[in-house]
């Protein structure tokens, strides 16, 4: 066996030595997963029921992401999706019959059985479990009950997000799919935000296919990593890398996540996040849980979301004792303490560990392949671990395309710099008062109250209409406070002071 596809050598590669996205070539051909279809997986399934979740194919051109809340639902068997992948002759609506689906012209619309855990799915079915083996990179117990299933039709997208824990092993098994990523420093210029909010996912607004440069001037500024998978290949996505996914045909994707050191401080923060995110969320009315909360995610009482935040507490604190961290719980982490690397070479992607592809320059796979075996200087053009040694042949990075690709692809100008527009002016006094439109002066009388006079500006209608208008007010403010105090950078901060109030009552 050539060493450099031992298992040992993929796992040391994995958890220590690449902090940036690759693509393994050849490595999965011998799976028994790499013979699967939709068909075979139909025929394993029979009439098992899967949720299927159906999106509009002409949302690539919207201003925003189409988010899951935006979906279709229906609830049916894989013989029926395979059957609305290839049905044809007449209208849909004219032959839906027993299939759900037939409703939805495949013209106009896309199917996806996504993020669904293969120990569930397939319970019955050890061999399908036993057919995807993450041994082959070093994960000896690792297998399909460890792993997420995804079989989309062709325009099946995922909305842009990052993962809160982990890193990411994804094995394109039949179709190709495309995959747009992003390092964690560029966050930022995604405009991260925990709406809607879905406990590990931390989501973009933006739309991939179509990006709105005057709502989000500072995504232009961002330098994607872009690969398309084809069957056969298996992408590494590192920690807190973002990702946009686009089935370009009918495909099946396998994925595991993989745990982390990071896990500890992250679970932390998820316990932060879903304390504050419950809390706001159960003083919105139907219409704003309905926008806010993921159509997967579901809300706990306070009882349960202390009692989480508590052991994510203890268990955090339990990781510094045991390994000696002496860090704050805002600073990166090493991705392992085992790594024979030290921790200022493992950190989280920063802008000194990660190429940002400042200039221009496309960089092409084949132009990573041409530089002679020595160790590089890390720029752009090239790729290496991070100590320095040259990946090997059957291991590809994932081009970084530069800024220039926005400009390029969709004639949009690069910005370096966003200027900030602020509602508050400040006199000539130096007092600062808000800009309005409409300055309202409501005298008050001496208990508070409205003066007759003022009063009698308002009649029935109006005061309906300023009923309506004051609770989209109220929507709109709970929504700005909901993402202020969840946005990931709150989160750590507030992590910080309540791990030392913890500390000092302890």
């Amino acid at each position: 066996m050539d060493s450099s596809k031992d298992p040992k050598y993929l796992h040391k590669l994995v958890m220590h030595d690449i902090d940036k996205p690759v693509v393994f070539h050849g490595l999965i051909q011998n799976w028994p997963a790499s013979e699967w279809t939709p068909e075979l997986l139909t025929s394993v399934l029979g009439d098992k029921e899967v949720k299927i979740r159906i999106g509009l194919k002409e949302a690539k051109q919207w201003e925003s992401t189409q988010w899951e809340a935006d979906c279709s639902y229906e609830t049916t068997t894989l013989t029926n999706f395979c059957s609305w992948l290839n049905q044809s002759g007449d209208k849909p609506q004219d032959r839906r019959g027993d299939n759900p689906l037939l409703q939805y012209d495949p013209e106009k619309y896309w199917c996806y059985v996504d993020y669904k855990y293969m120990a569930q799915l397939f319970e019955d079915h050890p061999d399908i479990l036993q057919a995807i083996k993450w041994s082959d990179f070093g994960f000896e117990t690792r297998d399909g009950k460890q792993s997420t299933i995804w079989i989309g039709s062709e325009g099946a997208t995922t909305p842009g997000h990052y993962d809160t824990y982990g890193c990411n092993l994804v094995a394109q098994i039949y179709g190709r799919k495309k995959w747009h990523l992003f390092p964690p420093s560029q966050s930022a210029a995604l405009y991260q935000t925990r709406i809607p909010y879905e406990e590990s996912s931390v989501f973009s607004p933006i739309n991939i296919s179509k990006p709105d440069s005057t709502k989000y001037p500072q995504f232009t500024s961002t330098t994607p990593y872009i690969v398309t998978l084809d069957p056969g290949d298996v992408l590494f996505v590192p920690h807190h890398w973002w990702h946009f996914v686009e089935t370009m045909e009918t495909s099946i994707s396998v994925n595991t996540w993989i745990e982390m050191e990071t896990d500890h401080k992250d679970r932390f923060h998820e316990a932060i996040t879903r304390m504050l995110a419950s809390g706001i969320l159960s003083s919105a009315g139907n219409d704003g849980k309905s926008k806010w909360l993921n159509p997967t995610e579901e809300l706990y009482d306070s009882a349960t979301n202390l009692m989480y935040l508590k052991k994510a507490n203890e268990s955090l604190l339990q990781h510094q004792q045991s390994t000696g961290s002496i860090s704050t719980l805002c600073q990166p982490s090493a991705r392992s303490t085992s790594s024979p690397y030290s921790s200022d070479n493992l950190q989280e992607s920063t802008p000194s560990h990660h190429c940002q592809a400042d200039n221009d320059e496309k960089v092409s796979a084949a132009s990573l392949s041409d530089s002679p075996p020595a160790k590089r200087k890390k720029s752009c053009d090239s790729y290496m671990t991070i100590d320095g040694s040259i990946l090997p042949d059957f291991v590809t990075p994932v081009p970084c395309l530069g800024h220039a690709y926005w400009k390029q692809n969709y004639h949009l100008d690069a910005s370096s710099s966003v200027e900030e527009h602020n509602m508050n002016t400040e006199t000539s006094s130096g007092e600062t008062t808000f800009a309005s439109e409409n300055n309202i002066d409501l005298k008050l009388g001496s208990k508070g109250c409205v003066h007759e006079v003022e009063a009698q500006k308002f009649n029935a209608g109006d005061a309906n209409q300023n009923q309506r208008n004051s609770g989209e007010m109220d929507d709109n403010i709970l929504k700005i406070f909901l993402e202020s105090v969840t946005d990931p950078e709150v989160v750590k901060h507030i992590g910080v002071v309540f791990s030392k109030k913890m500390k000092e009552t302890a």
